[in-house]
């Protein structure tokens, strides 16, 4: 597995309580950007994995300011991740 960078948060459903989108960091001087969380799993050395690449993380939506998912980014980022039958 490839490392693409660390998860430094993860955004909740405000109705389930549920994890739902995490956003992950590249590096120092680079935005992170939203993942989704369904489909990622916790290796017993502690890494997340994701069933998708670093290109495809790259053109994902950009996470910026306080993390925070209105309804348009909302849209997108299901479009990205295809997961409109969700």
């Amino acid at each position: 597995h490839r490392v693409l960078g660390e998860v430094s948060d993860v955004l909740y459903d405000d109705a389930s309580n549920e994890a739902r989108w995490m956003v992950i960091k590249p590096g120092m001087l680079r935005a992170g950007h939203y993942a989704p969380v369904e489909g990622s799993y916790v290796t017993n050395d502690g890494r997340v994995v994701v069933p998708f690449d670093k290109h495809w993380l790259h053109t994902a939506p950009k996470a910026t300011g306080l993390h925070v998912l209105d309804n348009g980014t909302l849209r997108q980022l299901t479009e990205h991740y295809d997961l409109s039958s969700n």
